[in-house]
């Protein structure tokens, strides 16, 4: 991530400007093999095309990410207005106007110690961990 975020920073400034802070919808900024800089053969470049699934406002969709050296799938990505969950090889990516949306809610969201806890502990026991016990603290 340390390497891969300021480029990132530089791409979302860009996206938020096109998009007018995210109002309006920008044609997705995807580079292809023969726009490639990373090697002398462009098209023989070792692009992989995985694929990743984006959670949208609208809901999911599966799309084929290209990327290589020099446009790393995150790079990729942002172009299309959709943030990574991993650097390397990414398999799910966020529509930033659904991140944005989290940010604004958990902005506005009453602090509940007691709810936050509850979630957490309740989807950590769907994922199949399980708590030892329960800690409490008297105010």
């Amino acid at each position: 991530w340390s390497e891969i975020i300021p480029v990132l920073v530089k791409l979302y400034l860009w996206y938020l400007e096109v998009s007018q802070s995210l109002c309006i919808m920008v044609e997705p900024q995807v580079a292809t093999p023969s726009q490639c800089t990373c090697c002398y053969f462009p098209d023989v470049c070792s692009f992989c095309i995985p694929l990743a699934l984006c959670l949208h406002v609208s809901g999911l969709e599966e799309i084929k990410v290209s990327y290589c050296t020099c446009t790393p799938a995150p790079v990729q990505l942002i172009g299309c207005g959709l943030f990574v969950c991993s650097p390397i090889t990414p398999t799910l990516a966020v529509d930033l106007c659904v991140l944005e949306f989290v940010q604004t809610l958990f902005v506005w969201l009453t602090p509940n110690t007691t709810a936050w806890c509850e979630a957490l502990e309740s989807f950590l026991d769907a994922q199949g961990y399980k708590m030892q016990s329960k800690v409490c603290s008297a105010s």
